[in-house]
């Protein structure tokens, strides 16, 4: 792994790289179906939270600079509340882990992932969860390999208002109600 570059905390001057980079990612992962149809004005709020997230008691964002002055990768770090009947009461949550495809390979998202590891201990939480997609391998390889254990996975369903209540035709409504498709 080369040492050629730094891992820091994200400033507010490095707010416009970071949302394009974030702006990448989601382009880099278009065939997630979260991620299809998002509002013309995602940028701009996504710009909003990483703000609140650089200059948050709770959070930050860890940022690889480049030689020259840009930045080739980043996470997203913030503490979140558990829900209340399952511990710990709260997590580090890590999210939008983004390494620039030109600079893969050369351990970057490994060093991510240890600052925001080190924030969480600093912020005496006891537990850190890693949001990735289920669709790119190579970061969930890499958090299996690091310890992450998956937990859970996420499944979403648009809900169809191309018919009235109770007549979709052999759709999930129908599986749920226990009425058997087709047998009308």
């Amino acid at each position: 792994m080369k040492r050629d570059c730094t891992v820091r905390k994200a400033t507010p001057d490095d707010l416009d790289e970071i949302t394009a980079m974030w702006a990448h990612y989601i382009r880099g992962n278009r065939n997630n179906p979260v991620y299809r149809k998002i509002p013309p004005d995602s940028i701009e709020k996504r710009r909003e939270l990483f703000e609140r997230h650089v200059r948050g008691p709770d959070s930050t964002v860890f940022v690889v600079d480049r030689p020259d002055g840009g930045l080739d990768g980043m996470i997203s770090c913030f503490v979140e509340k558990n829900v209340p009947y399952f511990n710990p009461p709260s997590f580090g949550r890590l999210q939008t882990p983004y390494v620039r495809p030109e600079a893969r390979g050369r351990g970057h998202l490994r060093r991510l992932l240890d600052a925001a590891y080190r924030w969480a201990r600093e912020m005496e939480l006891t537990e850190v969860r890693l949001f990735t997609s289920a669709l790119e391998p190579q970061p969930n390889q890499l958090a299996e390999e690091l310890g992450f254990e998956a937990f859970g996975i996420i499944r979403r369903k648009p809900i169809s208002w191309d018919y009235p209540p109770g007549d979709s035709p052999g759709g999930l409504e129908d599986g749920l109600s226990g009425r058997t498709p087709g047998a009308d």
